[in-house]
């Protein structure tokens, strides 16, 4: 089975499917040569891949563009209306916001993950020291802005960590505070210093059990170890990464990662659960160009992950929206479709609902 990467493009917002494989066709072949829908495809990744490289070429300390070539402005969202309290009931759906966060919908839940909500502009957050050049209180620039739709009714905000990229300042003042928020025993004192109220702190291997509309969700948390330098793992704190478990009539299984690198804990995740349904990966291959090496996963670790976790699907996130991240997305379907990986890659629109792929 060939992967399939769901690349935003075509006419009237369509999105065209290509493989890795044609992608990687059309981007060696002259212009003149190219189908379409390649070409369509091509410019919607480009600007991206543009952006992250010229980040990654200023130097030390010189602030990053606060603004993303024309071409990678917002895209608008699908003609999806806007969720309410009788959604999903044929199997649910997601919208990716950008970097981290996203929207699951499944049986009557809306789960949010790692809240980054502020808007576009140079200085998204701080970072105390820059994964890639070392420069500490380094601002990084978000290159969109976030989708324009609400967020809408939440049921469980979700977070992996207690860092600036995941949950930033415009999520601790804006979000509802009595939403049920699972998150790492780390970062209870800060969601509790923002008013949340209902926490519920998951360390490795804890797990908590939500009813929904037809069963049960299962929220296990699982190690994400930051880095493979095991001192500068432990001094960017302990986060999680998270397999739900939709139990009843009709079961289903995502693991969210986190900011993780591929490590023997994922390896136990995937020796435990494979195969996964739904793979959600933070890519970006953070930290790959600074003194000590990946914060998040790259393409190469990423497909390898992925065939170890034997996932029928995956929705690739953690990418293009900052500027610390340094790979683009493209590199993790060219290499899928190098490697043959039998999992669909479903590219995901910034802002579009897509249904959870079967």
């Amino acid at each position: 089975m060939s992967e399939i990467a769901s690349v935003p493009g075509g006419l009237n917002g369509r999105d065209e499917q290509l493989t890795a494989a044609e992608i990687g066709r059309a981007a060696r072949a002259p212009r003149h040569w190219r189908r379409p829908a390649e070409a369509s495809a091509l410019a919607s990744v480009a600007a991206p891949l543009i952006a992250l490289f010229l980040a990654g070429c200023a130097p030390a300390g010189r602030a990053e563009p606060s603004a993303p070539p024309a071409s990678a402005s917002p895209t608008s969202a699908s003609a999806v209306p806007p969720a309410d309290t009788n959604t999903d009931a044929s199997g649910g759906r997601l919208q990716w916001r950008g970097g981290p966060t996203a929207i699951l919908e499944r049986d009557g839940l809306r789960l949010l993950t790692d809240p980054v909500l502020g808007p576009r502009g140079p200085a998204a957050f701080v970072l105390p020291r820059h994964p890639s050049t070392g420069v500490e209180n380094a601002p990084v620039a978000r290159y969109t802005d976030p989708p324009a739709e609400p967020l809408g009714r939440l049921d469980v905000i979700l977070l992996s960590h207690n860092h600036a990229d995941h949950f930033d300042a415009v999520a601790k003042e804006t979000l509802p505070k009595d939403v049920l928020f699972v998150l790492p025993p780390d970062a209870v004192e800060a969601a509790r210093a923002a008013g949340f109220t209902k926490l519920t702190p998951l360390d490795w291997d804890a797990e908590t059990v939500i009813p929904t509309r037809s069963g049960r969700l299962r929220i296990l948390a699982v190690p994400a170890n930051h880095s493979h330098d095991a001192a500068l793992d432990a001094t960017l704190g302990k986060g999680n990464g998270y397999v739900l478990r939709w139990e009843g009539a009709a079961p289903y299984s995502v693991y969210w990662t986190g900011d993780a690198v591929f490590t023997e804990p994922m390896r136990a995740v995937a020796a435990r659960f494979a195969p996964i349904d739904l793979w959600l990966p933070h890519l970006g291959a953070v930290g790959v160009d600074g003194a000590r090496g990946l914060r998040t996963m790259d393409a190469e670790e990423a497909v390898a992950a992925a065939a170890l976790l034997r996932a029928r699907h995956v929705i690739p996130i953690h990418h293009t929206t900052f500027g610390h991240y340094r790979e683009p997305v493209t590199a993790f379907v060219q290499r899928a479709g190098t490697k043959s990986l039998p999992a669909h890659v479903h590219v995901p629109t910034d802002g579009a609902w897509m249904s959870l792929p079967r």
